[in-house]
């Protein structure tokens, strides 16, 4: 007696095998595509997140110093290695301060007396050097990181207003920010 029906037992034939391995290719550079297309799309908005920190900080930084500072002074200094640089200088006199009222400075510490804080840019850092000698020689400052990312930072005071222009980095483009001391928004030194 022979069998009803015989079963074949065969694969793929080589076009079903050559359709397949096309469309699963095409799937493939279809995912690569997309992958690749969100890593450079990541990049940039770490880049932009990075952008906007930095000009935030600034902005948060700069404002509360200025506008608390009773003097300021943009000046170009040349350190030991022969490099020039922008250095911004405050003074905070503290006079109208509260019994047990203090000022924070740019490190952080409680300041109740009149002190003194210098700005610059070194190597993408924002530093802060808080003193309280007056005239404190440049060299004998103490300069602390405070921020990064920065390309390039320069200071220019008229009168009562400062102007910072800040370039965060992996930018090409600079943005200004200008700042008033209370003094002018008070019209005190009229």
């Amino acid at each position: 007696m022979q069998p009803l029906y015989k079963i074949k037992n065969t694969g793929f034939s080589l076009p079903e095998l050559m359709i397949a391995m096309t469309l699963s290719l095409l799937i493939i550079l279809g995912i690569a595509t997309i992958f690749s297309s969100l890593k450079n799309t990541s990049a940039y908005s770490q880049q932009l997140e990075n952008t906007q920190e930095v000009l935030r900080f600034s902005n948060s930084m700069f404002s509360r110093a200025i506008h608390r500072a009773d003097e300021m002074d943009d000046k170009s200094y040349t350190d030991s290695d022969g490099n020039t640089y922008k250095q911004l200088d405050l003074t905070f006199n503290l006079d109208n301060l509260d019994a047990g009222e203090t000022y924070t400075s740019c490190l952080g510490n409680d300041m109740s007396s009149q002190y003194y804080e210098s700005y610059r840019l070194t190597d993408g850092q924002l530093m802060c050097a808080e003193y309280t000698t007056v005239g404190l020689d440049d060299g004998s400052k103490s300069f602390t990181a405070i921020g990064t990312n920065i390309e390039a930072l320069t200071f220019a005071t008229t009168d009562n207003l400062l102007t910072i222009t800040i370039t965060p980095a992996d930018e090409t483009e600079s943005v200004q920010m200008m700042f008033a001391q209370r003094q002018a928004i008070l019209g005190l030194n009229e």
